[in-house]
């Protein structure tokens, strides 16, 4: 039995709607819920949580703190097993195949740390901002591991040994947690393990339910996904000695 850990960050109350809908699957599939929510995310929005029965605390909104944001939610999940991810991945992904998230779910059963990535179908379908920066991060993450990983949709599987380990001994404070966890893990000695998914893909939360992502055309989309990927390349770096 897996608890589901979400962080959630939603100003413009997209997620609302879409947690009422899918009340049912969430608690079909998740035994239980904790979720961190941002103190900017409309009120809708925590009111639909919290009518799933889900533990909730709230964090000062901000990219700086994503990666303390997300550690603090799997903290709220000590002592089970728990799958971590962004609460609008995990919408998408329940809605749109939630016999993948079952098979993902119980792929690995004897991974303490189980990276969940997209398929090269997935990835290929990506807005190309996502597929270009993101492949480097990849990249530089083999060279140091020898793992061929997606790495950065955030969505992780995680044992009571991992929680612990990353509640501990992770001090990313931004989103490059995405590396900085499974690196924890590797040193730690822990069982890492893989899995694919086709169903995954991303959306802005502004364009959460949006036919196709719009940002490839904006500059400053690109900027922020360049500085993303310097986020991760910082973190990895931490790790160079360990190879």
């Amino acid at each position: 039995m897996v608890v589901l850990a979400v962080t959630v960050h939603d100003p413009v109350g997209r997620l609302a709607a879409a947690v009422d809908r899918l009340a049912g699957p969430l608690r079909r599939v998740f035994p239980g819920i904790v979720a961190n929510i941002s103190d900017a995310t409309r009120p809708e929005v925590v009111a639909a949580i919290e009518g799933l029965g889900a533990r909730t605390m709230i964090h000062a909104a901000g990219e700086a703190i994503i990666g303390r944001a997300r550690r603090d939610a799997v903290a709220m999940a000590a002592g089970e097993t728990a799958l971590y991810s962004d609460l609008d991945h995990l919408l998408r992904w329940i809605e749109t195949d939630e016999a993948d998230l079952r098979r993902v779910l119980a792929s690995e059963a004897e991974a303490d740390l189980l990276v969940v990535g997209r398929s090269p179908a997935a990835l290929a379908r990506e807005p190309q901002r996502l597929q270009q920066t993101e492949r480097l991060v990849n990249h530089v993450h083999f060279l140091l591991t020898g793992a061929d990983w997606d790495l950065m949709f955030a969505v992780r599987r995680l044992s009571p040994a991992a929680v612990g380990l990353i509640v501990s001994e992770s001090r990313e404070e931004t989103l490059a947690n995405d590396v900085e966890w499974p690196l924890l893990a590797r040193r730690a000695g822990l069982r890492l393990g893989y899995a694919r998914s086709d169903a995954l893909f991303y959306r802005t939360i502004e364009e959460f339910g949006a036919a196709r992502d719009s940002g490839d055309a904006e500059p400053l989309q690109w900027i922020r996904r360049l500085e993303f990927a310097a986020l991760q390349a910082g973190a990895m770096r931490r790790f160079l000695g360990e190879r």
